[in-house]
C-alpha cells in the first residue's frame, strides 16, 4: 500500500477519533433522552468508522495514531463540556462544522480514488460520507427546532 494511501488512511483515523470523542461527551452530558439517544447513535457510526480505518492501517502493517486517540478524547471531553453548558445549540452548530469538515476530506478522498488501490475503497468512502451528511441534517434540524 503507497505511502500516501496510509497517510490519508490515518487522517480518517484521527477526524473520526476526535468525532467519537465530541459526540460522546455530548452523549454523556445529555439530560434530553431523543438528544442522547442521537449522539450515542453518531457515536456508534463514527467509531464503526475509526475501526475500519484502523483495520486497513493495521492490515498494510503500519501503526495506528494512538497518542491521538487520548489527545483527541481529552479534547472531545473538554470541547464537548465547555459547549454543552452554553447550550444544544451550540453544541449542534459545532457538530455540523466537524461534519462538514469530514464531508470535505470525504469528498476530497473520493476524486483521489481513481487508482485501483484506492477503488476497493471508495464503495465504503461513499458510505461513511453518507452516514456524515446524515448526521449534518440531524444537527441542523435540532438546532432548528431548538434555537436556544
Amino acid at each position: 500500500m503507497d505511502s500516501k494511501l496510509i497517510f490519508r488512511l490515518k487522517e480518517f483515523y484521527i477526524l473520526e477519533t476526535f468525532q467519537v470523542a465530541f459526540y460522546n461527551a455530548q452523549a454523556n452530558s445529555a439530560t434530553d433522552e431523543y438528544y442522547k439517544a442521537a449522539f450515542d447513535k453518531m457515536v456508534q457510526i463514527e467509531q464503526g468508522h475509526a475501526d475500519y480505518f484502523a483495520d486497513i492501517i493495521n492490515r498494510a502493517n503500519e501503526e495506528v495514531p494512538s497518542v491521538a486517540g487520548s489527545v483527541f478524547q481529552l479534547a472531545g471531553s473538554f470541547v464537548g463540556e465547555t459547549v454543552e453548558s452554553i447550550g444544544q445549540h451550540s453544541t449542534c452548530k459545532l457538530g455540523v462544522l466537524l461534519e462538514n469538515k469530514a464531508m470535505d476530506a470525504y469528498r476530497k478522498f473520493i476524486n483521489e480514488a481513481k487508482e485501483k488501490e484506492y477503488l476497493v475503497i471508495k464503495a465504503t468512502l461513499m458510505e461513511y460520507l453518507l452516514d456524515e451528511e446524515f448526521h449534518t441534517f440531524w444537527l441542523r434540524d435540532y438546532m432548528n427546532k431548538h434555537p436556544n
